[in-house]
C-alpha cells in the first residue's frame, strides 16, 4: 500500500494536476503535515456521536433507582443512540473527505509513515478494505483538482 511505487505515482499526479512551480512550493514549505486535518475528521465524528447520545438523554430520561429499572434504562439508551439522525452522513463523508485530502498532503509530501489521516481511515475502515477506499478516495479528490484548475485557466 505504502510502496515506494504508489507514493512515486501519487507524486507524479500531483505534480502534473499542480504545475511545477506549485509543487516545488509545496515540497519545500515548512506544514504539519495533516494534522490538522486528523483533527478536524475526528471533531466531526465526536460530534456526531455527542448528537447521538443527546437523542438519547432527550429520549430516555435519568436512570431509575432501582437495578431492574436501570438495566431496562441502560438498554433503552444504547437502541436510542443508535436512532439515524437526519443529516448524519454530512458527518461521515465530510470526515473521509478531510481524511483523504490529508492522505494526500502527506504523499506528496513524501510522509506516510507519520501520517494521521491514513492511521484513522485504516481503523475505520479495516486493513482489507483500505487500499479500496483510499484508491476510490485518491482518485476521486485528484479528479476534483483536476477539475478545479481546468475551469479556472483561460
Amino acid at each position: 500500500m505504502t510502496t515506494d511505487g504508489w507514493k512515486s505515482a501519487v507524486v507524479t499526479r500531483a505534480s502534473n494536476l499542480l504545475g511545477s512551480p506549485l509543487w516545488g512550493e509545496l515540497q519545500t514549505m515548512r506544514h504539519s503535515g495533516c494534522v490538522p486535518l486528523a483533527v478536524a475528521a475526528r471533531n466531526l465524528l465526536e460530534a456526531r456521536d455527542q448528537a447521538h447520545a443527546l437523542v438519547a438523554e432527550i429520549l430516555v430520561g435519568e436512570s431509575p433507582p432501582n437495578r431492574a429499572g436501570r438495566w431496562l434504562w441502560g438498554l433503552l439508551r444504547e437502541y436510542a443512540k443508535k436512532i439515524p439522525i437526519p443529516g448524519e452522513q454530512v458527518y461521515e463523508a465530510c470526515a473521509h473527505a478531510l481524511r483523504i485530502m490529508g492522505i494526500y498532503l502527506c504523499a506528496v509530501t513524501g510522509d506516510l509513515t507519520r501520517c494521521e489521516c491514513l492511521a484513522d481511515l485504516a481503523e475505520t475502515t479495516g486493513k482489507d478494505k483500505l487500499e479500496d477506499v483510499l484508491t476510490a478516495g485518491l482518485d476521486d479528490w485528484a479528479d476534483k483538482l483536476a477539475a478545479s484548475t481546468l475551469s479556472q485557466k483561460p
